[in-house]
């Protein structure tokens, strides 16, 4: 039986525009699979970055529940929330969320370091991820001397340094020409099979589509798992 790492139920979201209270997420239901990736796919302003922060726990939603890896968001207070990003949960904004003026070895030891990891240890696990994601050579470099597609895959190993349970892309590709966009989202595939990790995409380019094992279509705040 497959087992379900993920699960959005009834979710709603209000953000006040203009002194009017908006509904960004309508009634949002989605469950992920362990090892899947899922692709949300949809214009922008659909509200797809938003369901993306929820399942981070970065925002509460107004109505429903998220539940991750058996913890219930909605019950979790701040503190619960930012051990959930630590330890179980990864997420990749669209700009990387990379520190430009450190090396590409101390960004990914960022979390190593959080979660209080020994120093051969962080050392031992860098060294796989450099190699894993095809950086060795480049540990050295500050992260604002790298081309784009060299960012995504630095923001990749430092959400792969704790092994999550979920990671979270949004727009993985936005900032690269296609070829490069290629290698970042055949990364991301062989993730979801070495490591059984679940990832969930957001992104307006069709193309992502192709690299999800199930796709949804956004618009307007509804959700609707697309065949």
């Amino acid at each position: 039986m497959r087992r379900i790492v993920a699960i959005v139920r009834n979710v709603w979201k209000y953000y006040s525009i203009s002194g009017r209270m908006i509904a960004v997420l309508k009634n949002v239901n989605l469950h992920v699979y362990r090892g899947e990736i899922v692709c949300i796919h949809g214009p922008s302003g659909a509200g797809k970055t938003t369901l993306l922060k929820i399942l981070a726990g970065l925002e509460r939603p107004d109505q429903g529940e998220v539940i991750v890896d058996g913890y219930n968001l909605t019950l979790l207070d701040d503190d619960g929330l930012a051990s959930l990003r630590t330890n179980v949960v990864s997420y990749i904004p669209q700009d990387y969320g990379l520190i430009d003026d450190l090396t590409v070895y101390e960004n990914i030891e960022i979390p190593l370091m959080i979660v209080g990891l020994g120093g051969e240890e962080r050392r031992s696990r860098i060294h796989g991820l450099l190699e894993y994601m095809g950086l060795l050579g480049r540990e050295n470099v500050k992260v604002k001397h790298l081309s784009g597609g060299e960012k995504q895959r630095v923001a990749i190993a430092r959400a792969l340094a704790v092994t999550p349970s979920l990671l979270l892309a949004d727009e993985p590709t936005a900032n690269l020409d296609w070829e490069n966009a290629k290698k970042v989202l055949e990364m991301i595939l062989r993730i979801s099979k070495d490591f059984e990790t679940s990832i969930v995409i957001v992104s307006h380019d069709p193309r992502v589509l192709e690299y999800a094992h199930r796709k949804y279509l956004m618009y307007d705040g509804v959700l609707k798992e697309a065949s």
